[in-house]
């Protein structure tokens, strides 16, 4: 069986180290036995509370890429001290048919603190039924951390999220075979 995670950039800027990180980590997701792909959430109109019929594809191709995934992985900046507008909504479209029982992971990344992001989407996460099972990995003053390239300055932070995608992946596989609660 092949896992399946659906990485996420919570940076709707193209380039930006949110988005070299979760290349870096789909790659390490990869060499671990996982199919990756990943969701642009900035085609997402705003949630309004319009019923489910009238929002664009967008929003439906979003759930079913969640509902497809065996697993999230959200790459999540912290700006002024909470995540991104943008990830928030996106992860409001989301419900437990979605989300529910799925293990995640969540790397946060800022120049300053990146905890506030990353406590955010995980209580985000926790309330659609996501399984927080894995530790997260927090690139606090990411310039000094990740720096400027496709890959960490810092080795520890490459190790991090190598060990969060092998216990992902292993999380996964028990999920598959009705060891771990279903929701």
């Amino acid at each position: 069986m092949t896992t399946r995670v659906l990485g996420v950039n919570g940076s709707l800027r193209a380039g930006s180290t949110a988005d070299r990180i979760l290349r870096f980590a789909l790659s390490v997701f990869e060499g671990n036995g996982a199919h990756c792909e990943s969701f642009e959430i900035g085609s997402l109109p705003l949630l309004d509370g319009r019923p489910d019929d009238q929002y664009p594809a967008t929003v439906g191709a979003w759930r079913a890429a969640a509902a497809a995934a065996d697993a999230l992985l959200l790459v999540v900046p912290s700006y002024h001290g909470a995540m991104p507008g943008g990830l928030k909504n996106a992860l409001d479209f989301l419900e437990h048919p979605h989300a529910g029982g799925k293990p995640f992971a969540i790397i946060g990344a800022a120049n300053g603190d990146a905890e506030p992001g990353v406590t955010d989407a995980t209580r985000v996460m926790r309330h659609i039924g996501g399984i927080a099972a894995v530790p997260d990995v927090v690139i606090s003053r990411a310039s000094q951390h990740w720096g400027d390239g496709d890959t960490p300055a810092n080795k520890g932070v490459a190790i991090a999220i190598g060990k969060v995608a092998e216990d992902l992946v292993a999380l996964c596989k028990l999920r598959a075979a009705g060891r771990l609660p279903q929701p």
